[in-house]
């Protein structure tokens, strides 16, 4: 599904108007220490970085600037909405490992293996290092033949591990995301998550 284009626009346009209003009952101050965002108390906006895009959203409306697309936007309502606070536990679990992620969050492990082993399995290093750090990314040295570190939200770190392909073996990747991911996200944004960097990527 793309962002862009949500299927039934109408449910969307209720999901986001209740984060909306859910968000409405909160202390600004909070959101932002929750969620390590900013918030000037002079303009009434919060401010951070999404996929390399400067992301502005106004406060008490909620409007979202610098969005990659609509699923973008209301996945940071409900990053503001859900952030507790928790810090990063720097162990990375796959989608399906998220508590309740079993069946949607193997799906997209499943899916992102693929997606990113067809994208980026022959191995062009300066390419992919380039279209990563386009989205902000991070490039840290692991086990994995390239690994980059996206900062999807504040606390909410995605990180893209990839092995390229030989003679013998297609190449393949995964998305991890911290375990404290839970806190911060539900499962079903979790995927959408997923969906978004992919669609990122291969943009």
């Amino acid at each position: 599904m793309s962002q862009a284009q949500p299927q039934d626009n109408r449910m969307f346009q209720e999901m986001k108007k209740a984060a909306w209003e859910r968000l409405r009952s909160c202390d600004p101050l909070e959101i932002a220490k929750k969620a390590g965002v900013l918030f000037d108390e002079k303009e009434r906006v919060f401010s951070f970085a999404s996929l390399g895009k400067q992301i502005r959203v106004n406060y008490p409306g909620f409007q979202v600037e610098g969005a990659l697309g609509e699923w973008h936007e209301l996945v940071i309502l409900h990053y503001l909405e859900m952030a507790e606070g928790t810090p990063l536990s720097k162990k990375l679990i796959t989608f399906g490992q998220l508590p309740q992620g079993l069946v949607r969050g193997g799906g997209t492990d499943r899916e992102t293996e693929k997606a990113l082993g067809e994208y980026f399995g022959d191995g062009k290093v300066e390419k992919i290092k380039e279209i990563c750090e386009g989205l902000g990314a991070k490039i840290v040295e692991s086990k994995a033949d390239f690994t980059a570190v996206f900062a999807f939200l504040p606390r909410y770190p995605v990180t893209m591990n990839l092995w390229f392909g030989d003679d013998e073996f297609p190449g393949t990747g995964k998305l991890l995301l911290d375990s404290s991911a839970e806190h911060y996200l539900s499962v079903e944004d979790a995927v959408t998550v997923g969906m978004i960097l992919l669609e990122e990527l291969k943009q």
